[in-house]
Order: structure tokens, then C-alpha cells, then sequence
């Protein structure tokens, strides 16, 4: 006859409430605790409603976000009787099981719904079911002696009558399965359910009594009072029991290590040290607490490569072809990989005729690469281990200030572990990787240590073959390592670690350069990342050079990058609205995309002015030129103003100084200079200025303004002076030249010792513009100032006060102009 119906019918679709790991019965009354936001908004619902829930448990509990296919069919519908909000979030459900109700459908919204219909049962046979009940009631009586079930649990279930009933308290108290307790609230008759109740107690009786057997057994053979090693031995048994009776044990782990150990090929010395902990190993008990630091050591030294290389790719041509698909320019940074790599197989060729050592032909360069952010140093790391064919590892090393990270901890620490290099290595996976150690000149110190001390035998080619790690204790070789740094700013480097490494600097990259990287890498990575395709948008070559002078200011092309992105973006936009279909950039609609222009480059004077000079400047993020304004008035003294450093105020009073020594070769009123007051300033005064290499500049203002004679207007200079008059070499020649054409300049003065950096600027831009190399301030004057120096020392153009500079509309200059 039917059994286990409900008093009032079930509606037909119900929340669910899906639970993890357990099962509830009808009859039961019941706390539930929910914490995902699918459970507490079905726990909303259902009180929103009839207050009937379906409790249904998950297939496999680590499902965070269950799915109908994720849950059994058969769960227990619920009524809710109170539901309590808790300050965290969460919410505590008091339910009464009703019945069994199988599922017909699933349906997912913002919480699971399904489709019910009560499970009709079967009580069956009432004399089957006496005699199975009598069965039940006994064999949980032995069960409990046990003391696997609590005395509330015991009496609770005890006092039930119902068979049925009493097999579903044993199910949910008793700790079965889950797969066990599900199988029960599916079973269609009551004396199945019984009998399969039945089976699990006959299970848990066995397990009972193999466990007092293994009790009484550990007893025999060991000490009461060794409390710990009790433990461990009653562990042991219990494998032994469970496996039935046979030696599960894989082997000794000592002797699994050794077999590892052996297979590294270690040389001797190494392999004594390591024999030892291995030996140490062996004599201690498994779970004693140096045995745990132990196995951690020696797992370390099997993951290293101490013998496992990857074979260099040594193909000249194909590698080239490799750096130039990578990247574009970076001629200097190229020759000098593809040399290595010609050496590196000369050596080869001549180590297979005997002619040189093995070892001689893995031994490379430490080489840095110096330069601006953003122009390439990290990603022709990357480039050139794949034109090697080598595994690539980066290590940052920005802001390490302790020794530890490069050495490792020492093993007495809790917690020790290697230092980054050999984490490295591990990573690699070979002998003979490229490192790369990003930003090494952001390496700190602190009482713990300096590291970039800790990297000079790291870095040394005599000394890196023996590299001694705190936690390993023992020598590792990374004399086959192609250690590559990067740096920002070298002069941070020390001296001992800057001398270990061969500089290799990476130059701002010029108009021309960056519009061809646009256009051949980062168009394509923009296009990709936004989801467009080719055809759906171009830009113009007007609209990128527009890009790169308007809306950036740097010597690399990470915001460039990001710009195109902006613009891809906003297209993109358009196209999935259906505003368009495809998008041409043009430069005039870049205001569109990106709003008014950002920078406006400095261009050069509109006329030849009296006291106001042309210099040019250098930033890591490039070069631009800047105006030096000079006004003499009457008063007494130098002013200078223009927020300059102390270096500029020097070049300030030196070329003073210099006027004063040649007032009469330049027919300057001496009185005159005595008693005016004289002002210097270079405009954009809300930036700090910098540098020794205003000199020129500073001096042609000035005696433009004393004299009268107007200072050309496509005239730029660079360049230190002294009180004697000579012109002295400076630095960044190329981006200040770079700069002053993107200003309109076509005359450039510089001191005759850097004639040499000519090489370094394109050829193109060679070809439009004129040098003028001097070697004194007079050949300076002579190009700089209108008339040059005949005019000058004839005392043509003098005037009683200097005209005043017009004036101009300030521009945006990077911060931290050097001039």
C-alpha cells in the first residue's frame, strides 16, 4: 500500500535549494545553512510563495554554480517553517521534510526551479517489514555501542516506531556515503530501503571490529605512555587492514630519492653533500619535523637541471629573420645578438675538431640594455631566446632589498627556500636559458642585505660556474646562462656590477621609427585584443604621425599603443551598435576619438629677436628645444627665473662672466653691464630645467641682449661652455636634433666632439639639415647671432635696452627637461 504521501499535494514547480554533501528525509525537521546567492534568492522565493522548497543534494559538492544536470533527480520537498538573515550575508532556513518528490525538469533563471511530482512508495509486506524492522532496531543497537553516533542521535532514532522512519534517522546520522544516502531516499519500497540500511550497518560493524582488532594489536606491541608513536603505529595497521593484509608500501623514500639523485649525473663532490642528507633522511622517523624540511630540500635538488640543456639554435640568417619580424629598428641591439650567435658557432665548429675546450663554447656575454621606458629592452629579451631556441625566464628585480632574494634563505629558517635564480632554473627547466633581470638598477638595500652585491658573482663569467645558493649549499653552474639586464637609468648601477656587463643602449625611437612599429605590430595587437578585423578599420599615415606628435609624449611606444587601443575601442562601439561598418581614421578626426590635442611641439620663433635664443633639451621620453629670454633693465645683479637647477644657474653666470672678460672685444658698454639688471628666463617656468648643456644658449641671449644684435631664429644649439670660451661635448645629441627638426630647425650647433654621434641620427635627417661643430663660443657667436661675429665685434645692432621676447603660447614639456 502507498506510504510516505503527503498531507496537502505538492505544487507542481518549486524552488530549489541545492546542498553539498548531505541528504535530508521526511519527518525531519532541520536547520540549513545558505550562503550562495542562487540558494538564499530560492529560500526568497519559496517564502514569497507557498513556502515549499525542494532540498536536493549536488552530484559533487566542489560545484560552486550547479546546473539541473549537476543534481540528483530524486530530492525532499520542504516546507519552510522560519528563515533568519545573518549580519554576514548568509541564511539560516528551518525546514520540515515532507516527502520524496522526483524531479521531471530543471529550469534555470536567477535561481533553479523544477518541475515535482511526490515519489510514490510502497511499504510492502507487514510481516517482511516487522522482521526487518526487528533486524534494523538490533543491528544499530551494536552499531552504537561503537560510539560512532551520538547519545541524543541514539535516542532520537530509537524512539521511532516506523520502521521506515527509523532507517532514514540511521541513514542522516550514521556517516555513509553519499552516493549511500541518496540511494536510499530513491528506493521506491520501504524494505529495500530497510535492506539497504542493513548492508551499510553489516559494513560499519566489520570496520568497528577490524578497528578494536588493530587497537588490541597496537596495544601489544608498544608502550602506553608513547603516546605519539601509538598514533603513528595504529596508522600503519589501519593500511595494512585496509589493503587487505598485503605490503602496500612503493618503496623506501630514501632509496626513491637516491634512484633520482643518481639519474642527475652530479659531479662528486656535489653528490657527497647530498648522499648525506639523503642518509639523514633515512635514519628519521617519516614524520618528524626536520624529515618534512629534508624532503623539501632534496625535492629541490632533483627539479633542477643541473645536466639537461636545450640545443642552440646557431642558423645566423634565421635568427635575423627572426629579430626582424619581432621588431622593427634596434639595428645596434641585433648585430650584437647575431654576433654572439656567429661566435657561439665558430666555437662550436672548432670545439667538435679539438681545437678548444667543451666548456669554452657555452660561456656568454652579461649583457644590459639601457634606455627609456617603453623603446623594447624587455621584449628583445624575449625575442632573442627564441632566436636561440632557449627557454626565457624573467626576474624582476625592482624594489629587491634583500639578499635573501637573489642568495636564498638559509635552511634553519622556517620557510627557507632558494633564491630567484635557482627559482628560475627550476622554471626553465635547462642548463642554459635566458635570463632576463628586469630593472636591475631598481635593486634597494636594507639591514638584510644588498643585492646587487649578491649579483656580482652572479654576473661574473669567472665566477658564475660555482654559484652557491644559501638553501642548496652546494655549487650550481650558470656559466651557461645568457644573463641579460635592463636598466633605465645605468648611472644607478654600481660601478662593480656595471663593470661586469657589456652596455648596450636603446635609443628614443624617432617619428619615423615609431610610425612603421604602428603599422606593422601594434595596429595588428589593437585590432586583435578589440575584437576587429582588418578591414573594419585603417588609419592614415597623416593620422598616426598626428597620433605620435599630439596625443604622446615618449621615447618608447607603450602609450602610443594605448591611444590606438582608445581609438579601436571607440570603433568597435560604433560597429556593434550598427553605426557603421567599417572606419577610416583620419588625422582630422582624431579629435573625435581622443578629445583636443594633449602636446603641441615647440616650433621655432617666428622672427630673429634680440636676446632670445634657441637651445634644445633631452627627457627620457625625447627631445624638444626651449627659448632663453635675456633682459637687461637698469638695477644692479643677475636674475634668473624658469625654475632652473643649479647647473643652468652656473651656465647662467658663466656666460655673464664670459661677456664681461670680452666686453671690449664685443664693444659691450662695461658701466652698462654694471649697472643693469639683467634677466634670464626660460619659459615653461612650471618645469625644472637641468643640465650643463645650455651654455651656448645661455650665452647668445645674453650677449644678443647686451649688444643688440638679433640671435637667429633657425639656429639651435647644444653644448657646454667654460670661462676660457671652449665648447665642451654634451649627451643625447641624436634626440635633441630629433627634437629641434620636429620644431622646424634647419641649423644646428654642437661641440666638434660629438661629430662622432652624427652616425647615430638617420641619414635622411642629415641630408635636410646643416651641422655647425665648434670647438669655441666665438665660432658659437659667429653662427648664432645675425651678422655673425664681424657683426659683433664691429659693434653693429647696439641699443640702449634689449627688445622685449613676444609672446608665445606655452607648451606642455615633459617634466624633468635636461637641457
Amino acid at each position: 500500500m502507498p506510504t510516505d504521501t503527503p498531507s496537502t499535494p505538492l505544487p507542481a514547480n518549486v524552488p530549489v535549494c541545492p546542498v553539498r554533501g548531505s541528504v535530508i528525509y521526511p519527518t525531519m525537521v532541520q536547520h540549513i545553512d545558505a550562503s550562495r546567492a542562487l540558494s538564499i534568492q530560492a529560500i526568497e522565493a519559496a517564502m514569497a510563495g507557498d513556502k515549499v522548497i525542494l532540498i536536493v543534494s549536488q552530484r559533487d559538492k566542489d560545484v560552486d554554480d550547479p546546473q539541473g544536470t549537476d543534481l540528483y533527480d530524486v530530492g525532499t520537498a520542504c516546507n519552510v517553517l522560519r528563515v533568519r538573515k545573518n549580519p554576514d550575508g548568509t541564511v539560516q532556513m528551518l525546514v520540515s521534510a515532507v516527502a520524496r518528490a522526483r524531479v521531471t525538469r530543471y529550469t534555470r533563471g536567477e535561481f533553479l526551479r523544477a518541475d515535482i511530482a511526490p515519489l510514490p512508495t510502497e511499504s510492502g509486506d507487514p510481516v517482511e517489514l516487522q522482521a526487518l524492522g526487528r533486524e534494523l532496531r538490533e543491528k544499530f543497537e551494536a552499531v552504537a555501542q561503537g560510539g560512532k553516533v551520538s547519545a541524543e542521535s541514539v535516542q532520537t532514532i530509537q524512539g521511532k516506531d516506523n520502521p521506515g522512519e527509523m532507517a532514514d534517522q540511521i541513514a542522516f546520522h550514521l556517516d555513509f556515503k553519499l552516493e549511500d544516502k541518496q540511494a536510499i531516499l530513491e528506493a521506491a519500497r520501504v524494505t529495500d530501503r530497510i535492506r539497504r540500511v542493513l548492508t551499510l550497518l553489516d559494513t560499519e560493524q566489520e570496520v568497528q571490529a577490524v578497528q578494536a582488532r588493530i587497537r588490541a594489536q597496537v596495544k601489544e606491541e608498544i608502550d602506553k605512555n608513547q603516546r605519539e608513536y601509538y598514533l603513528r603505529e595504529q596508522m600503519k595497521v589501519i593500511q595494512k587492514e585496509l589493503q587487505g593484509g598485503e605490503d602496500g608500501d612503493e618503496g623506501d623514500e630514501a632509496e626513491q630519492f637516491r634512484a633520482k639523485i643518481d639519474a642527475l649525473g652530479l659531479k662528486p663532490e656535489i653528490k657527497k653533500e647530498i648522499d648525506r642528507e639523503v642518509n639523514r633522511l633515512a635514519r628519521m622517523h617519516p614524520d618528524a619535523a626536520e624529515a618534512s624540511v629534508i624532503r623539501t630540500y632534496l625535492t629541490w635538488i632533483t627539479e633542477l637541471p643541473w645536466n639537461v640543456r636545450s640545443e642552440d639554435r646557431l642558423d645566423v640568417p634565421e635568427a635575423a629573420g627572426i629579430l626582424d619580424d619581432d621588431h622593427y629598428g634596434l639595428e645596434k641591439v641585433k648585430d650584437r645578438v647575431l654576433e654572439f650567435l656567429a661566435v657561439r658557432r665558430l666555437r662550436k665548429e672548432r670545439a667538435e675538431r679539438g681545437e678548444i675546450d667543451a666548456a669554452e663554447v657555452n660561456k656568454g656575454p652579461i649583457l644590459v640594455f639601457t634606455g627609456p621606458p617603453g623603446v623594447g629592452k624587455t621584449s628583445i629579451a624575449q625575442s632573442i631566446a627564441r632566436a636561440l631556441g632557449r627557454k626565457y625566464v624573467r626576474i624582476a628585480l625592482g624594489g629587491a632589498r634583500d639578499e635573501s632574494d637573489i642568495r636564498g634563505h638559509r635552511r634553519t629558517y622556517i620557510g627557507a627556500m632558494p633564491g630567484r635564480l635557482i627559482q628560475g632554473m627550476r622554471t626553465a627547466g635547462t642548463k642554459n636559458p635566458v635570463i632576463l633581470l628586469d630593472e636591475v638598477d631598481k635593486l634597494g638595500s636594507s639591514y638584510q642585505g644588498d643585492p646587487s652585491s649578491a649579483l656580482l658573482e652572479v654576473l661574473d663569467p669567472a665566477q658564475n660556474q660555482h654559484f652557491t645558493d644559501h638553501y642548496l649549499g652546494v655549487a650550481f653552474d650558470l656559466s651557461e646562462v645568457m644573463f641579460i639586464a635592463t636598466a633605465n637609468y645605468p648611472e644607478q648601477i654600481p660601478a662593480a656590477l656595471m663593470d661586469r656587463m657589456e652596455v648596450i643602449d636603446f635609443s628614443s625611437y624617432i617619428e619615423q621609427e615609431k610610425l612603421e612599429i604602428a603599422k606593422r605590430y601594434l595596429l595588428p595587437r589593437q585590432l586583435t585584443a578589440n575584437g576587429l578585423k582588418a578591414n573594419q578599420i585603417s588609419f592614415t599615415d597623416a593620422a598616426l604621425e598626428r597620433l605620435i606628435s599630439h596625443y604622446t609624449r615618449e621615447a618608447g611606444v607603450r602609450n602610443l599603443e594605448r591611444e590606438i587601443g582608445t581609438v579601436a575601442r571607440k570603433v568597435a562601439r560604433r560597429i556593434a551598435t550598427g553605426e557603421t561598418k567599417r572606419a577610416k581614421v583620419t588625422d582630422k578626426e582624431l579629435d573625435r576619438y581622443l578629445g583636443q590635442s594633449r602636446y603641441q611641439p615647440e616650433s621655432e620663433a617666428r622672427e630673429d629677436m634680440v636676446g632670445v635664443s634657441t637651445g634644445m633639451f633631452y627627457t627620457p621620453v625625447g627631445g624638444d628645444i626651449l627659448f632663453v629670454e635675456t633682459s637687461v633693465m637698469p638695477g644692479k645683479g643677475l636674475v634668473l627665473t624658469g625654475q632652473l637647477g643649479d647647473v643652468m644657474k652656473e651656465s647662467a653666470r658663466a656666460a655673464l662672466t664670459y661677456a664681461k672678460s670680452n666686453s671690449e672685444r664685443f664693444h659691450l658698454d662695461r658701466e652698462r653691464i654694471d649697472n643693469s639688471e639683467i634677466h634670464v628666463h626660460v619659459p615653461a617656468g612650471a618645469i625644472p630645467k637641468e643640465g650643463p648643456s645650455a651654455g651656448g644658449a645661455m650665452v647668445t641671449s645674453l650677449i644678443s641682449a647686451l649688444s643688440g644684435i638679433p640671435a637667429r631664429r633657425d639656429v639651435a644649439m647644444t653644448g657646454e661652455m667654460t670661462l676660457t670660451g671652449r665648447y665642451l661635448p654634451i649627451g643625447g645629441l641624436k634626440e635633441k636634433v630629433l627634437g629641434a627638426r620636429r620644431a622646424g630647425i634647419r641649423h644646428i650647433i654642437m661641440p666638434k666632439a660629438n661629430e662622432a654621434d652624427l652616425r647615430d641620427i638617420p641619414l635622411h635627417l642629415r641630408s635636410s639639415m646643416r651641422f655647425h661643430p665648434c670647438e669655441t663660443v666665438d665660432e658659437v657667436l659667429d653662427v648664432a647671432l645675425v651678422g655673425g661675429l664681424a657683426a659683433l665685434e664691429r659693434g653693429a645692432g647696439q641699443t640702449e635696452n634689449a627688445a622685449p621676447a613676444p609672446k608665445r603660447r606655452s607648451t606642455r614639456r615633459a617634466p624633468g627637461a635636461s637641457a
